[in-house]
Order: C-alpha cells, then structure tokens, then sequence
C-alpha cells in the first residue's frame, strides 16, 4: 500500500471498506462508555415507565408507552436547570448547523441518486427517537462516504469513455465540478434556512423554554416539520418565483450567508452562554446530572464521526480548523465555517484529479505507435 498523504483526502487514497471502519469504532466505543457511566437512575426512571407511575398520559401509549415516556422524561430533567438549558442550548445549535449542511448536501446535483443523501428525513427520524448517535457512526455518514466514493469511480468512468472517444471541451474540468456540486434549483436558497429555522428552531425554544411533554414530543418529530416546511417553500418558490434553475451556493456570498448565518450566530450565542453558565452555581438535580452526562456522550460521538467524515472528504487541514474553531466560537459556528473551507477542498481536490486523468490520457496517446511512426530516428 502507498504511503499516506493527510494533507489529501482519504477518500483518493483508501477503498470503500477501510474508510468504513472508524465508524463502527466509534458505534462501539460509544456502547462502551454509556456503559462504564451506566446509572442505577436511569434504570429506576425506565422502570416507573413501565409501571405506568410516570406521564401517565404518555405511558399508557401500547406498546411504545415505556420507550417513550423514558425518552421525553430524559428530555424534561434535561431542561429542568439552567445549566441543563445551557448546556442542551449547544447541543441544539450544533444540530441546527448539523441540519444544514445535511439539506444543503442533499439539494446538490450530485447526490440525487443516493436515497439516504438525498432524502434525510427518515435517518434523522431514525437518530432522534431511537439511536442517536449510532445512526451517525452506522448510517448517515457510511451512506455520505459510500456515495462519495461511488461519484469518484463514476466520474473515471466517464473520463476514460471520452478519452477513448475523443474528449468534449465543452466544460473545462472546474465548470464540471461546479455544475455536479450545484443546488438542484436556486430555491433551496431560501428553503433550506426556513425549513431549518421553523420545523427545527421553533420546536427547540419551546422545548427549552416550556417543559412539558407535548413539546418534547413536538420536538422529537421536527425532521418531519422540517421536511413539510422545505417541500412547500421550495415549492412557492419554484412556481410563483420561477427560481428553478440550478445554482451554485459557494460562489455567491449573499446565498452562503443566508443560508449559514442563523445557525452560526445561534451556535456564537450558545457558546458564550455556556461558558458564561460554567462559572455560575450548578443548579442541576440529580436525574438532570445524568440526563446531561448521556447527552453529552451522544454528543461527544456525534461530533467525532462528522469530524472523521470531515477528514475523510476533504484532508487534514479541515478537520483541525474545525476542532480550533470548535473551542471558539462553537461546534456549530465551527460546523458551518469548516462546511465552506470542506466544500473549496472537494472542488480542488476533484479538479486536479480531473487533471491528473487527462494528463495521464494524452501522455498515453503521445506514446502510441501509429503506422507512420518512424522506427528509427
């Protein structure tokens, strides 16, 4: 095996099967440590569940009643201090930036024929009410690299079907590149910020800011309220707007922002409150304490696998501007400032492989022997 180059994507330099191994030691690493920090409460709290003593309302519920009323109970003790609400708050904006780039990936030209990348709500269904962050280690982001590599074979492919055929100059290698990696329409430009901001944000604050179990549960289903949002302002937008046509989101400075700027502003926010909370008396119980310990390990992992998926896609350089900006400003605001220096990577990376594939094309046809090559010189 060649010898490793971070400063290049993994993805250009290890098959399908290797790239997919961190990941699944991330899933197992996680079962670990939730169970070294297993908690005799959490046992107790599922428990009065299943005897129905708890949420009464929710327990009765057949068949999934304990489940469920466990899953909204964590969420309420969660809420139930100040440090809880802090602390939660940067969970929630690192998720909104989560969700961002995620419909954002998922609008791309490129990605329309992966099922999972394209359609995001039943994985992050799947990950809010059942296994956090093992649908990220196991599902969502295998499913991310899996197409990536799939999309560098198909695009070798075609770019030794038309060396052999003679090779169109209709698009230069960049205007490939950007052509695959635009929005499908210039609507999700606003669909995306909005879909975000009303299926998932409206949600959160009233989660944070009114504990009960309607708005927990409202919360845990915002992947369906934001896909609702997305499909008809993408839709209004398309027909009473006529903004159909295909854009490229990085090139154009007022649709990146419009796009980013909420999540990161909220993730700023959220930071310096949590920080801002630390030095303050920790006003949490005992059931917030290891409702606050879980989450923070689901969200420690979660963090690690999108870090990787990072490094994977996009090199070295990337993943550590993401840790450093991380502990600034946020893992939100870091997740969507890296988002834009990821995607420049990707598009450089590609081009010079483009490159590097005719270069090695027109290197061979020189080499050729024809008939009217002369023997000797």
């Amino acid at each position: 095996m060649a010898r490793l180059k971070f400063t290049r994507p993994l993805l250009h330099q290890l098959s399908l099967h290797y790239l997919l191994i961190p990941p699944v030691l991330f899933a197992i690493a996680a079962v670990l440590v939730l169970t070294i920090h297993g908690d005799v409460n959490a046992a107790l709290l599922y428990s009065q569940c299943h005897s129905r003593s708890r949420l009464p309302s929710v327990s009765h519920i057949p068949v999934l009643g304990a489940p469920a009323c466990f899953l909204v109970s964590v969420f309420l003790f969660a809420t139930d201090s100040m440090r809880g609400v802090a602390q939660l708050s940067v969970v929630l904006a690192f998720l909104w930036a989560l969700l961002t780039v995620c419909r954002v990936e998922a609008a791309r030209l490129c990605n329309q024929r992966s099922w999972s990348v394209r359609f995001p709500t039943l994985s992050w269904l799947v990950f809010n009410l059942v296994s956090g962050t093992f649908v990220w280690d196991l599902w969502i982001v295998p499913a991310f690299i899996k197409h990536a590599k799939d999309l560098r074979l198909e695009r070798a492919k075609e770019e030794a079907l038309e060396g052999g055929q003679g090779r169109s100059d209709l698009f230069d290698d960049e205007e490939r590149v950007i052509l695959e990696r635009s929005l499908t329409t210039q609507a999700e430009v606003y669909a995306i910020p909005l879909a975000t901001a009303i299926g998932f944000v409206v949600p959160s604050v009233m989660m944070l800011r009114i504990q009960t179990p309607i708005t927990v549960i409202i919360w845990l289903f915002f992947p369906l309220w934001v896909a609702a949002v997305h499909g008809a302002v993408r839709f209004v937008a398309v027909k009473l707007l006529r903004q159909g046509e295909p854009a490229y989101l990085d090139s154009h400075p007022p649709s990146v922002t419009l796009v980013y700027a909420l999540p990161f502003i909220a993730s700023l926010l959220t930071h310096a409150f949590f920080i801002w909370n630390l030095f303050c008396y920790n006003d949490s119980r005992q059931m917030t304490r290891m409702t606050l310990k879980y989450i923070a390990i689901d969200f420690t992992f979660i963090i690690a696998t999108v870090l990787y998926w990072v490094f994977v896609e996009s090199g070295i350089i990337p993943a550590v501007l993401m840790v450093v900006f991380s502990v600034f400003l946020g893992p939100g605001a870091a997740l969507c400032l890296t988002w834009l220096i990821r995607e420049r990577a990707i598009c450089t990376f590609s081009v010079e492989e483009r490159e590097d594939i005719s270069d090695e094309e027109t290197d061979s046809d020189d080499s050729t022997v024809h008939e009217d090559t002369p023997l000797l010189n």
